[in-house]
């Protein structure tokens, strides 16, 4: 800040000073007799600098000495000698100049002083609006501001309140002032986020006071005096306090309804990860054309691994076989139109090449948007299965009515003709040409006879007589028979477990049933050398076999007798497999087909089911399951009983 007068006020006065410095020297003269001019000039000299400045000031001091020498006559006496005058010049002009450099160095800082002042006194005012500012923002701040202070020269001196805004007062259930002993506003119960009960010291704010600690984004769970429960962040450090004195600052916000919403959203993921994880029903994921996410349920129903999903070896191009481009197309368009597509049975292509029928619907994230989507997949094998099964024993039925109505004429039939033919017979004379041929006729009936009893047993028909029986000791009576129709070639092993339960059966429709698959398994082991093996043992059926078990609609689980007859032969493909149970169905050139459909009618009676598993070149196994009469445990050791579980036909 520039403090000097104008130039022409800063001159007029040296001129006035000059002019003074001159008159002084003259009036005095006449009273001291010797005049001393240089003397009367430094007041001159200093009026000048001071009101003048520095420049002024030397101007004054030039034009009095310009002075002296044009008034020396009048200024000095005559006994002055020239050599005093000059010096004393000579000093005045030194004197002068240390005049004007003190008075130029005592006006700045005159002039430094006072904007030093001016400058204290803005920058309090600054600090004064700053302080006004921070007051009304803490006043006005959502979150809980407090800050305290503790004496450290009397530990046992309270810490007390230095400042809290309204909203620590709203958050803590209480009103803080300053001054308050922040003791008494700290909850008299107060757990962490792990649930654990804190208690004195381990309020934040008293841990940053006392042990300097820093804490950030601690979670406690408070109880306010007025009994409501709140969840509290509070973030709390050290500040910079003065000599002896320590201070902390602590900020409080209420997360309970964050907290509520944090636990709602944490258990809408788990439900929606629970069903996306869900076993009953595939759930994939993607973008455009790559499978992003599937759930272990659609994995395992195409034979995937997560490694190939992480790959990127799922694309739904690959999923899908070609012929069902017009489908794929018609959902795209179901999208875009409206986000989700309708529900559509088709096929997928599994890992090894097989095809998988499913129910498919599609939905999207975004109306209009074809990706990102989810889709659910429903596998279809286990429906499309009943539904042959239930076509199968529809057919069966339908069959078996048709062979039982024809079985049952016939053999009406065959009973007047077998009679009437052996009457014939025995009415001839030994040596009668016509009983060769009679005998051929009686032979030729006794198999029609025994034709019509294979359809009535396929039917369901035959004459039964139900006790409960054991299963090992009944077929253990036919042994021989196994053996007699067997070639020398195969081996038939017997492995009859002795102390099964019993089951309610007609024994010789069992041994028949066992007498056919034994000759079923002898045919497949061919001319050359073979085994067979007859087995049998008790079994738990669980939900699973149950519903793979053929010739009934489904197992109940359980504990079921098992004959198992399993051959080393040539074995069956699929499409032999899906026969072996239709009437006539044979493949042997000399074969009627009506043994295993025979054998199924047998067990259907009995309310049992086979599992029959088969591939070329591995032979066969024949599981015969027949429910078991309830026994009690000291006749069945339980420790003993297999399980199948996950069992399935092949």
């Amino acid at each position: 800040m520039h403090h000097g007068r104008r130039p022409v006020t800063a001159y007029t006065v040296a001129v006035v000073s000059v002019g003074l410095g001159i008159a002084l020297p003259l009036v005095s003269k006449p009273f001291v007799g010797q005049s001393a001019p240089y003397v009367s000039y430094i007041p001159a000299v200093v009026l000048s600098a001071w009101y003048g400045g520095f420049v002024p000031g030397l101007v004054t001091t030039g034009m009095l000495l310009v002075s002296t020498v044009v008034l020396n006559d009048l200024l000095f006496t005559s006994t002055s000698k020239p050599g005093a005058r000059i010096f004393a010049g000579f000093m005045f002009s030194v004197a002068s100049l240390a005049v004007c450099l003190a008075i130029r160095a005592m006006r700045l800082a005159q002039a430094e002083a006072m904007e030093a002042a001016i400058s204290a006194k803005a920058a309090e005012a600054r600090a004064q609006e700053e302080r006004d500012r921070l007051d009304a923002i803490v006043r006005d701040l959502p979150v809980g501001v407090l800050i305290a202070t503790h004496d450290q020269r009397t530990p046992r001196a309270p810490s007390r309140v230095e400042l809290a805004n309204p909203a620590a007062s709203s958050i803590l259930g209480e009103t803080v002032r300053t001054g308050d002993d922040i003791y008494t506003h700290r909850p008299e119960s107060f757990r962490n986020a792990q649930g654990q009960e804190l208690g004195t010291g381990h309020w934040p704010i008293e841990r940053s006071l006392l042990n300097g600690e820093t804490l950030f984004n601690e979670e406690i769970d408070i109880v306010r005096p007025d009994g409501m429960q709140r969840t509290v962040m509070i973030n709390s450090r050290p500040l910079q306090g003065t000599a002896g004195q320590s201070s902390a600052i602590a900020t409080y916000s209420d997360v309970t309804s964050l907290r509520a919403a944090q636990k709602a959203l944490q258990a809408s993921e788990a439900r929606l990860r629970r069903l996306f994880d869900s076993p009953i029903i595939g759930v994939i994921s993607g973008d455009q054309d790559t499978v992003t996410e599937a759930n272990d349920g659609f994995l395992r129903m195409l034979g995937y691994t997560r490694e190939d999903l992480r790959a990127g070896a799922l694309c739904t191009s690959t999923l899908s076989p070609a012929e069902y481009q017009p489908t794929d197309e018609r959902i795209l368009g179901q999208l875009r139109e409206r986000g989700f597509s309708d529900p559509v049975a088709r096929e997928m292509v599994a890992v090894d090449g097989r095809r998988v029928p499913v129910m498919v619907g599609v939905t999207t994230f975004e109306a209009g948007q074809t990706s990102p989507w989810i889709a659910w997949v429903l596998d279809l094998s286990e429906h499309r299965r009943l539904e042959e099964r239930l076509r199968q024993a529809a057919k069966a039925e339908s069959v078996g009515l048709l062979a039982a109505g024809v079985a049952h004429d016939f053999n009406n039939l065959l009973t007047i003709i077998m009679g009437n033919v052996a009457l014939t017979h025995d009415m001839l004379g030994r040596n009668d040409p016509a009983k060769p041929q009679l005998d051929k006729a009686l032979r030729a009936a006794d198999r029609a006879a025994d034709l019509t009893r294979q359809l009535l047993a396929y039917a369901g028909k035959g004459q039964f007589i139900v006790e409960d029986a054991d299963v090992s000791r009944v077929i253990g009576d036919i042994s021989r028979l196994f053996r007699s129709s067997a070639g020398k070639d195969v081996r038939i092993d017997l492995e009859l477990e002795e102390g099964l339960p019993l089951v309610n059966m007609d024994a010789t429709q069992i041994q028949q049933l066992t007498m056919n698959l034994v000759i079923n398994a002898v045919e497949a082991c061919g001319d050359g050398a073979g085994e067979v093996s007859v087995t049998t043992s008790m079994v738990e059926v669980d939900e699973r076999t149950g519903r793979a078990a053929e010739s009934v609609q489904e197992l109940r689980p359980g504990r079921y007798v098992s004959i198992e007859v399993a051959d080393s032969g040539c074995g069956m493909d699929a499409e032999t497999r899906s026969h072996i149970f239709d009437p006539f169905f044979t493949t042997k050139l000399a074969g009627r087909g009506l043994g295993l459909a025979a054998a199924a009618g047998i067990v259907r009676a009995h309310r049992g089911g086979f599992l029959v598993q088969s591939a070329p070149g591995e032979g066969s196994v024949f599981q015969v399951l027949l429910p078991a009469v309830a026994v009690t445990a000291d006749k069945v050791d339980p420790e003993r009983v297999p399980a199948l579980s996950g069992v399935e036909a092949v």
